[in-house]
């Protein structure tokens, strides 16, 4: 098997399962509790919130979630819900992540989307108009779900602080975390958004960095800081801190993810006719490609009877209908389009996986052309 759809999600790292299954068998207790066994694991998940925030170099405090969906839900709506005092209006990009763009849409608000490029990429002067001494909250992704392209916030985000001191940022660092160095404090947003199952942690488990404390969202026994009540998610927090010890250990490899990518973008293109949408700065883990004269479903699951695994997009979009946004904002003509795939590794991804990938690729796009160009 060789699984190319890590955008989607991981493998959880075996030192994952096995801190899930400690906290299971023998970590069981509320944390909540007043006797020692309950308060030794209270104890480890201090630890490891310490830890993780050690590791994004943040000085702000730390939540623990179910998800980026909740992390990023929760950043956009308390953002607004404080700034409605000052403020009118919301920047984002065109090509969120529904979790952002969705949320939006169910607040009364005024919504500026920031369009992306022919190469897929946010450019300052376009974001910097965008923004206004009325607007609340800018949210932007670090790395984009599907084209992965960068966003350089680090360098974008203190300028933009400086000019408006009130506004809110909210980065979403799903795809960026375990790939990129991400350093919290230089950033300088008020909340950074992950989730564990997309480096090699648990599903179910995920966290949202930041700056200042936040309103409660969620009201009961005051667990998290009296932030998000409600019994915390033990076995899915021993799994996020034993995959960011897996992280501190192995780094981010990112010379040897720039080499595999290479080979694959330049394997993918001798296929002739395909356009390469994830144009430098790109993160080296995303590869999407629009391959003409295909369709991407039907080479999905041309692969998966080979038992290569990948995606057409956003695991979170696959059940959309219509056009894809993302692609539509790039321009492509409609029989490129159809042909798009996105090519996903991970840390564990080796050269002779993608090999194998390569031929059969080849394979299955003949196949799909020799029908297609009758």
């Amino acid at each position: 098997m060789i699984y190319l759809d890590n955008c989607a999600t991981t493998k959880p790292k075996d030192s994952v399962v096995q801190a899930m299954v400690e906290a299971l068998e023998n970590d069981f207790y509320n944390p909540s509790s007043l006797h020692t066994a309950a308060v030794e694991v209270e104890k480890k998940k201090e630890e490891i919130r310490r830890s993780i925030k050690e590791y994004f170099h943040c000085s702000g405090e730390l939540y623990f979630t179910s998800g980026a969906t909740e992390s990023n839900n929760t950043a956009i709506n308390s953002a607004i819900s404080e700034g409605k005092r000052f403020g009118n209006n919301v920047v984002t990009t065109n090509i969120e992540h529904p979790s952002i763009l969705n949320v939006l849409k169910a607040q009364d608000v005024e919504v500026r989307y920031v369009p992306i490029d022919s190469t897929g990429h946010v450019s300052k002067e376009s974001l910097m108009e965008a923004v206004d001494e009325n607007t609340m909250l800018l949210s932007l992704f670090h790395v984009n779900n599907e084209l992965g392209t960068i966003n350089p916030v680090e360098e974008w985000v203190p300028e933009i602080k400086e000019k408006f001191p009130r506004l809110k940022v909210h980065i979403d660092g799903v795809q960026a975390v375990g790939k990129l160095d991400v350093d919290f404090d230089k950033i300088g947003c008020d909340s950074y958004s992950f989730s564990g199952h997309k480096f090699h942690g648990p599903k179910g488990i995920g966290g949202l960095l930041v700056k200042k404390s936040m309103t409660p969202y969620l009201y009961g026994g005051g667990q998290e800081m009296g932030i998000r009540s409600g019994t915390e998610n033990i076995p899915g927090i021993y799994g996020l801190g034993a995959a960011f010890e897996s992280l501190k250990e192995e780094g981010l490899r990112w010379e040897e993810a720039k080499e595999r990518r290479n080979f694959l973008k330049e394997g993918i293109e001798s296929l002739g006719d395909v356009v390469v949408n994830s144009a430098d700065p790109a993160s080296p883990y995303i590869l999407n490609v629009s391959i003409d004269d295909t369709r991407g479903e039907v080479l999905l699951h041309m692969l998966e009877e080979k038992e290569i695994y990948i995606s057409t997009s956003s695991a979170c979009s696959s059940h959309r209908t219509g056009k894809n946004p993302i692609l539509t904002a790039l321009g492509l003509k409609e029989s490129l389009a159809q042909g798009t795939i996105r090519i996903c590794m991970s840390r564990d991804t080796t050269m002779e996986e993608l090999e194998e990938f390569i031929k059969e690729l080849k394979t299955a796009v003949a196949d799909v052309r020799d029908i297609m160009r009758r």
